[in-house]
């Protein structure tokens, strides 16, 4: 009996019907109610929305709700930063590599690796499930909102379910994937019923982060995010109450005898005669020091945390900086792409299993040993860069494709092999033609 199996008979007495029941378990309600509400924190919706209103006046003030999506900024600076630029492909195989190359291009596998790095920073986890479509080989990442991964007692990944409620027609729908086929329920008619079943190449990758309180799930960079911008926005709202309130707007406050009757508009002469009193603008003094202080370690915080290098969300005018300095101040975003790196190569992996399990399908023999290379978004001195490039040539420690590879300015490296190949055979026609035409004349010179 296989694990999956298994588990079906303890946890749920071999129900045919066991993936009802498993998605309303507690673990899955609570992992899909924290991606519900970082997609609600994405979308804008802050705890400083609850702020209530108040009085002042004889009005309603209606306080101020200021929102700072900086977490939007934060993950897609870290999503630029590693998977920006497509990754490469490197294989032993030259045949291997260029297969996976074309399965890459026509799957445009650049924006899936990129909606992957997404899903994880942003949720935690993704899915990946692979298919054929009419001979293609196509990858689809599935909504954390409806994904179900099932791990077994042991942590052994053995199914997934994909469970969603169509919100016009009300039709629920269950995908249960199971290590070989895929099964597609709903209740259109009412009554739970299996639709459809399909092969399949494998269950939908799962990737995920490091995580230290669940290894089967990740963490969403917006755990750590969250509480510092919560607390910021908080104190800018208040702020700005504040300065409206209390400095541009101050209240006026007499003190002693109070007068019931009025003075014509158009009357002079008169003459008041109050009791000893005060006038003043009742109003508040704000230390700029302390408050600079405040903000400012926030705001630097937040950036420790994010691992975002404090010039890059600042006014700071920086010049004549080497790559060197440049790399020294990205140090910590290195860091984090270093490990982003690790979990995301474990997905690969798989990645590639499953590639070439599709191809031995299809009568390809290959490889899936194959290395991932990613191009990090750091900005780079071209003339450093070009110089170090041509010295390792020079060596003998780099070819020229590698060059056009690490190369800023050539943008697509094939295209641009096939211009040098065509100039080269330009040049040699004119170098043969001229050939040529010398030969006659020295013939005649000999004669």
């Amino acid at each position: 009996m296989d694990r999956l199996s298994y588990y079906i008979e303890k946890q749920y007495g071999n129900n045919p019907r066991w993936f009802q029941e498993e998605v309303i378990q507690g673990n899955h309600a609570k992992r899909i109610n924290d991606v519900i509400n970082n997609r609600d924190y994405l979308a804008g919706r802050h705890k400083v929305l609850l702020r209530q209103d108040s009085q002042y006046k004889g009005k309603t003030l209606i306080v101020r709700k200021t929102i700072l999506n900086y977490a939007k900024t934060v993950i897609r600076f870290h999503n630029t930063y590693l998977l920006g630029k497509p990754v490469q492909l490197s294989c032993k195989d030259e045949n291997t590599a260029n297969t996976f190359a074309d399965i890459y291009r026509l799957g445009h596998y650049d924006t899936v690796d990129y909606q992957i790095i997404d899903r994880v920073n942003k949720f935690g986890d993704a899915y990946e499930a692979i298919y054929v479509d009419n001979g293609v080989i196509r990858s689809k990442v599935l909504d954390n909102a409806c994904s179900y991964p099932v791990y077994d007692d042991i942590g052994e990944y053995i199914s997934f379910i994909e469970h969603w409620t169509d919100a016009y027609t009300a039709i629920t729908y269950w995908d249960v994937y199971y290590p070989n086929y895929v099964e597609h329920w709903n209740n259109e008619d009412g009554v739970e019923h299996l639709v459809s079943t399909e092969r399949s190449v494998g269950l939908p990758i799962h990737y995920h982060n490091f995580n230290d309180e669940d290894y089967n799930f990740g963490l969403s960079m917006l755990v750590d995010i969250k509480p510092i911008m919560d607390d910021l926005e908080d104190i800018m709202s208040k702020l700005g109450d504040a300065i409206y309130v209390n400095t541009l707007n101050p209240m006026p406050v007499a003190t002693g005898q109070r007068i019931e009757s009025s003075i014509p508009a158009d009357a002079t002469g008169y003459v008041l005669n109050l009791d000893v009193g005060d006038f003043k603008y009742a109003n508040c003094n704000i230390d700029y020091n302390t408050i600079k202080l405040y903000l400012d370690n926030m705001k630097q915080f937040l950036n420790d945390v994010s691992n975002i290098p404090s010039v890059l969300g600042s006014n700071t005018n920086i010049a004549n900086i080497s790559e060197v300095s440049m790399q020294i101040l990205l140090m910590m975003a290195n860091l984090n792409a270093d490990e982003t790196k690790k979990w995301l190569n474990l997905g690969f992996k798989e990645r590639f299993k499953r590639f070439q399990k599709i191809l031995n399908m299809q009568g390809i023999s290959v490889e899936s040993d194959v290395d991932v290379i990613y191009n990090v978004s750091m900005p780079v001195a071209s003339t450093e860069m070009i110089a170090n490039l041509k010295a390792l040539q020079e060596m003998g420690a780099i070819s020229r494709e590698t060059i056009m590879e690490k190369s800023e300015i050539i943008t697509d490296v094939d295209v641009e092999k096939k211009r040098l190949e065509g100039e080269e055979q330009v040049t040699q026609n004119l170098v043969e033609g001229a050939d040529n035409k010398t030969k006659p004349s020295n013939e005649v010179g000999n004669k």
